[in-house]
């Protein structure tokens, strides 16, 4: 193993540990108002509420549990004027005063979610925001002696939309894609950026975008308007040596959600909330640092999803000793009775390059399964290339 190697699965390791006291803090030291609403109210009110507020979640009290929708929900939905919150929000766990942060950070992931409820007695008392966690995780660094890189932790290759594509077009991607955040380009360099945010302002009834006015009165119409009509130009980006903390600060300061990374102005990668929120993870491995985020509820499911993860990193080891570092995302993208529809999103990193796999289904350990079959045959497929 390198110097250089070794050195930054030592750092990873250290920088897990020492957010320990974060991953161990209860919730209500972060606790903030929410926004209740009702299970009849319009979505179109609803979207009203989100812009006034500038916020991303809203919480559905219902007998006995809580239903969460975010701005992601929204766009997703087919009439705003028509569509109930109660047929596109999504009961989710909740937590209580006493809950640990790391618990939170769970949730957020598995269910992908910003924000979460913190219950007591069947009402909603406050919230805990991902906003507030990075809070807290930057103040955790600070007189840290050891850096950990935005390189090291960023998106690689993220999804981008050409600055010339349709508004509809660029919410098509976020809705397939379950993302908020799309980098503008030109030419291949970077011009801007869209977010969900933007598209649920522009399915508003409203002819108003914000502070801004694009003078369309019709939402479809303005759905049809070029994404450089409507992306932001003022983009909130880090070079790839940055440190986390420096790019924590950028978008504390912005009060921004991500944080583009990019050389010159071509684009590296992205962090958002969700890839900071991430090293709050549970760590499986010590000599590879290996992360899991959004391990499902259930204890046996979860244990099987630790194994299965670890077994196939342990095989792509094998190929790539040079691994830095593995990290799995489980997301829940559906519920139907008592069945789950999963996706799972994994990047393995090495120095010769990043591994990325997606899969989407029912059954969670099949999808690990089919990610083993999948990777041997990419490597079976380059070894016989390399004959």
């Amino acid at each position: 193993m390198s110097k250089d190697l070794y050195s930054l699965r030592l750092t990873i390791n250290r920088i897990y540990d020492h957010l320990n006291a974060v991953r161990n803090m209860p919730v209500e030291v972060l606790m903030e108002p929410s926004i209740i609403i009702s299970k009849d109210e319009p979505l179109s009110k609803i979207i009203s509420t989100l812009i006034e507020t500038d916020s991303y979640d809203v919480f559905i009290e219902l007998s006995g549990k809580v239903a969460a929708l975010n701005i992601r929900d929204i766009i997703g939905a087919k009439d705003v004027k028509t569509t109930r919150p109660s047929l596109v929000g999504k009961i989710i766990p909740e937590l209580n005063r006493k809950s640990v942060v790391g618990e939170a950070a769970r949730i957020m992931s598995h269910y992908r979610m910003r924000t979460l409820p913190v219950v007591q007695n069947g009402r909603v008392e406050g919230q805990v925001s991902a906003r507030r966690i990075v809070d807290l995780i930057n103040k955790q660094l600070v007189g840290n002696k050891l850096k950990i890189n935005a390189s090291n932790i960023m998106t690689g290759d993220p999804l981008v939309i050409d600055s010339h594509k349709t508004v509809s077009a660029a919410m098509s991607i976020m809705k397939r894609r379950r993302i908020d955040h799309l980098p503008v380009v030109n030419n291949g360099l970077l011009v801007g950026i869209i977010t969900s945010s933007d598209i649920m302002k522009v399915m508003s009834p409203t002819e108003r975008i914000g502070k801004k006015s694009i003078g369309i009165n019709n939402a479809e119409d303005r759905l049809s308007i070029e994404v450089s009509g409507l992306a932001n130009d003022d983009v909130i980006t880090a070079s790839v040596d940055e440190s986390l903390q420096g790019v924590c600060d950028r978008m504390i300061s912005a009060g921004s959600s991500y944080c583009i990374i990019k050389v010159w102005d071509e684009i590296q990668g992205i962090i958002t909330y969700r890839d900071i929120v991430a090293l709050l993870g549970e760590k499986i491995e010590e000599d590879i640092p290996m992360f899991i985020v959004g391990l499902p509820d259930e204890p046996l499911d979860a244990e099987l999803a630790k194994s299965k993860f670890a077994n196939i990193t342990k095989f792509m080891r094998k190929i790539h000793p040079d691994i830095e570092q593995a990290r799995c995302h489980i997301k829940l993208r559906r519920v139907l009775g008592s069945r789950k529809r999963y996706e799972i999103d994994v990047h393995v990193r090495s120095t010769h390059g990043n591994i990325s796999y997606t899969n989407v289904g029912w059954d969670l350990a099949k999808l690990f399964d089919e990610m083993n079959h999948a990777l041997k045959k990419r490597v079976a497929h380059k070894n016989k290339r390399n004959l």
